[in-house]
């Protein structure tokens, strides 16, 4: 079973298609990357998964059943997500800001423990999230996502003003994720270097087109070429590069 499907997703503002004709397929269990530029439809498509965005047409399927208004709450309830920068109360510890929510999804605390140990933060849960670093508070982030043990974790740029070391954390965390928690990761990012470490499954976007998508493997296999000993083997990026050069030298829409 695929833990997401999408068929014909599309999302229209005015005149301006930002998101079109999209054709997701998420395996069970895999990390999957959602790769594209800035302003690639990336943030847009998420949101349509998680139901904060309505879209023009076209269908979404989480986790087996098909979302719709019945039971949008009930699928968003087996899924956890990050959208943009977490929502956390500064003047509160990182416990407090976890019981809170705890409480509103009616779980019980022992997850909270489990929640902070998955991100790395058990030795930071007295400390008040004013005085976290941004990487800790992206973690504190993912705790929140992880309460309630979701079947299936969205993640919108998880990296983002992260310096070095709070990218390595943050990558090894999440590529663990699928085996520690029994949860399909679906994560968008622009930093392609960063997300081919950490991705086994690609969906590439650009300006709302879906130009590919699969496992990484088969894609490096399909467009890296030979390996030469005096020059390293091609890199995501690169292939990115030469899929959107492709698309518009032929001009073909999605």
């Amino acid at each position: 079973m695929n833990a997401i499907e999408t068929k014909g997703l599309t999302k229209v503002y005015g005149e301006r298609t930002v998101v079109s004709e999209l054709g997701l397929c998420v395996p069970e269990g895999c990390v999957y990357g959602f790769i594209g530029p800035n302003g690639a439809g990336k943030s847009t498509t998420l949101k349509m998964l998680l139901g904060l965005v309505h879209p023009t047409r076209g269908s979404v399927r989480l986790l087996g059943r098909e979302m719709n208004e019945k039971n949008r709450l009930e699928l968003l309830r087996r899924t956890g997500s990050l959208i943009e920068l977490p929502s956390c109360y500064a003047h509160l510890t990182a416990r407090e800001n976890l019981q809170i929510l705890a409480l509103l999804k009616g779980i019980s605390e022992k997850e909270i423990d489990r929640a902070l140990e998955r991100v790395e933060l058990e030795g930071e849960a007295h400390r008040r999230v004013g005085q976290f670093s941004l990487g800790m508070r992206q973690r504190l982030g993912i705790a929140q996502a992880l309460l309630g043990q979701p079947k299936l974790l969205i993640l919108d740029e998880p990296t983002n003003g992260l310096d070095p070391e709070g990218i390595r954390r943050m990558r090894a965390m999440i590529r663990a994720l699928p085996e520690a928690c029994g949860a399909t990761v679906v994560l968008s990012s622009h930093l392609l270097g960063e997300l081919e470490q950490m991705v086994d499954h690609v969906g590439i976007l650009d300006k709302g087109c879906l130009l590919w998508q699969g496992p990484l493997e088969r894609l490096m296999a399909e467009r890296g070429g030979e390996v030469v000993v005096t020059r390293r083997a091609r890199t995501l990026e690169e292939i990115f590069l030469d899929l959107v050069h492709e698309r518009e030298g032929a001009e073909k829409p999605c």
